[in-house]
């Protein structure tokens, strides 16, 4: 098994076929969500995980989030029905998120042309993500109470 897993990681982008027009079945059957987001693949969001660090200033330095706090920089990918995909729980709290996305696209985290990966405003628009805009509502709720179509 140690020899097979290395070698199947090695051949994956020459065997594995992933299909261009495809729309996934949870947004294609959803009308609030088709055809908006009919080239999403996955949402990917991160979060900041308290933790402690044994040792002086100089070693917790870097775990040190923007709030004051140990914390770890979490990213985490999710399908549709809210299942775990992916999760890089590697890099201190100081680390920002643009840093942490490009390590996991240096590990292979792709996305078609034309498709992405939906986050939210903690992150900026690459190829691979969709951020919605800063200050705007995207809450249904929050808009049929404001009498706005999505």
């Amino acid at each position: 098994m140690y020899k097979v897993l290395p070698s199947l990681l090695k051949l994956y982008k020459e065997v594995v076929q992933l299909p261009r027009n495809f729309t996934l079945e949870e947004i294609a059957n959803n009308p609030k969500q088709y055809p908006f987001f009919a080239d999403c693949i996955r949402a990917l969001n991160g979060t900041y995980l308290p933790i402690s660090v044994a040792g002086g200033y100089i070693r917790q330095a870097p775990w040190r989030g923007r709030k004051g706090g140990l914390s770890q920089n979490v990213l985490i990918v999710i399908n549709f029905q809210i299942n775990f995909l992916y999760i890089l729980a590697s890099w201190e709290g100081s680390a920002y998120n643009s840093r942490v996305i490009n390590s996991v696209k240096a590990k292979g985290l792709e996305a078609l042309p034309g498709r992405y990966y939906i986050t939210d405003t903690r992150y900026s628009n690459m190829p691979i993500t969709l951020t919605p805009y800063c200050g705007v509502w995207y809450h249904l709720c929050k808009q049929a109470q404001a009498n706005i179509r999505p």
